[in-house]
């Protein structure tokens, strides 16, 4: 009798389920919570997650000390930065995360897009410039027309320098034209996933034009007028109003998502300091972002460590709350630097023209004391230092107008190699490495290893193309 209850249960089951509709039970076996395809909201918040930790990360950190924003005055900071002393294995994470978790994911957004999501695709297309020409600036020649390739090319080849920079101009031509399409051609938009720009997409188009702008400067020394010519026609495109446009990596309060250099001053505070140099600068000006910049030293004073002694000063003020903060933003591009840029090309122009570019250096400089400080320039400082006219700039005093505004960016180390401004001593150190501030990483030891197209430059003092 039981066997017969169970006999009759089991076909009255089955009657039921045969009786259902197919869509009743269609895909049974697929969790809602693991879709099958990533989203482009997931991989454009991932993106830009990898964008922030590389640019205001190690390389902001190590780039500063040889620049002299800061200095490396105990441990690795002070034994291999600023000694000079890195090699092919130091940098092997940031290789990883640029290639795997910048470059890779932005262009799995661009994929993922297609014809349906222009705006999400234009974003891919400048997250991928981006990493591209951030790339090159480190190691010169690196894998990009061939690169994210997965299975399909595990050996690529090298892009010359001066083929990325190209590539990444016609990538960030194409995003424009991306986002110049109506919200009706998209089947979603940008919204809270983009963590830099809130799914703006007036302020996309304006960092793309403002990235065009900062690689096509670039160039100042293989085609000076015209690369001048592109810098002002890139940063008119832009129409750059101030502050309101500058780009920030974004952080949290968490551990895991706290601001980079508040992260790295918490846990080795002791690493680094501010550097002589500039603190010296920014004292003999009275620059009102001083306090910002640089917190006192335990003796209540505002003071650098020397970079060119063997003995740091290591109760050198740490650097200040503008950027080390927890939550805090980091600026990345700003309206400083595109003032800046301006004023470099006007006066690399075919017929200079000094007083657009002494107009375009106050405006950056009021601008950036503006950011930093939240309040105007004024006083002394304005008129010394904010309201130059045109027999009152040169080449070096944009350059260093630039170096205190973008303060421990990167950028201010790829302006030293381009210019040789500002002037710095290096350090004289025995245990220096004897050819001075570096130009470039050495290749990834995983590159030399594993790929059998790599192009293997060990030497940091080999002058990337752009400053050839």
């Amino acid at each position: 009798m039981k066997i017969n209850k169970y006999i009759i249960l089991g076909l009255l089951v089955a009657s039921v389920i045969g009786g259902c509709t197919e869509s009743y039970v269609e895909g049974y076996n697929t969790s809602p919570n693991s879709p099958s395809e990533v989203q482009e909201s997931n991989l454009l918040t991932a993106t830009e997650v990898a964008v922030f930790g590389n640019v205001t990360g190690e390389f902001a950190r190590v780039t500063s000390i040889w620049i002299q924003n800061q200095a490396g005055v105990s441990n690795q900071s002070q034994q291999e930065h600023a000694t000079y002393q890195v090699y092919e294995g130091d940098n092997t994470n940031e290789w990883n995360s640029i290639y795997t978790d910048w470059l890779e994911t932005a262009q799995n957004l661009i994929d993922q897009a297609g014809d349906e999501n222009p705006y999400y695709k234009g974003m891919g297309l400048v997250l991928k410039a981006w990493g591209g020409g951030f790339a090159s600036d480190m190691w010169g020649d690196v894998p990009f027309s061939e690169a994210l390739q997965g299975t399909d090319i595990l050996n690529p080849h090298y892009d010359t320098q001066e083929a990325v920079y190209g590539a990444i101009q016609t990538l960030l031509s194409d995003a424009i034209t991306e986002f110049n399409k109506g919200e009706s051609a998209n089947v979603t938009l940008p919204g809270s996933d983009d963590l830099m720009l809130e799914g703006d997409i007036d302020q996309w188009k304006k960092l793309a034009w403002m990235l065009k702008a900062r690689y096509a400067n670039r160039l100042s020394k293989k085609n000076p007028t015209g690369s001048a010519a592109d810098v002002l026609s890139y940063i008119n495109s832009a129409g750059l109003v101030g502050n309101a446009d500058n780009v920030y990596a974004k952080f949290g309060i968490n551990p895991n998502n706290a601001n980079q250099w508040y992260a790295f001053y918490l846990q080795r505070g002791n690493y680094m300091a501010m550097g002589e140099y500039f603190i010296d600068k920014l004292v003999a000006n009275s620059d009102p972002r001083l306090s910002y910049y640089a917190a006192l030293s335990p003796d209540e004073l505002y003071e650098g460590s020397p970079a060119d002694t063997r003995i740091p000063n290591e109760t050198a003020s740490p650097i200040g709350t503008y950027l080390n903060v927890n939550n805090g933003p980091v600026p990345m591009v700003t309206y400083a630097e595109m003032k800046f840029l301006q004023a470099e090309a006007y006066l690399r122009q075919s017929s200079p023209d000094a007083a657009s570019a002494a107009a375009a250096y106050n405006d950056g400089v009021k601008a950036s004391v503006l950011a930093v400080t939240g309040s105007a320039a004024s006083g002394n400082f304005l008129n010394n230092h904010a309201s130059l006219v045109a027999g009152d700039v040169d080449l070096e005093q944009v350059i260093g107008g630039k170096y205190d505004a973008l303060f421990s960016q990167v950028e201010i180390w790829t302006d030293w190699i381009r210019t040789g401004y500002p002037t710095l001593v290096a350090n004289p150190d025995p245990l220096a490495r004897s050819g001075g501030i570096p130009y470039r990483f050495p290749t990834c030891i995983d590159e030399r290893l594993y790929n059998t197209n790599a192009i293997v430059v060990n030497d940091i003092y080999e002058k990337p193309w752009f400053a050839e």
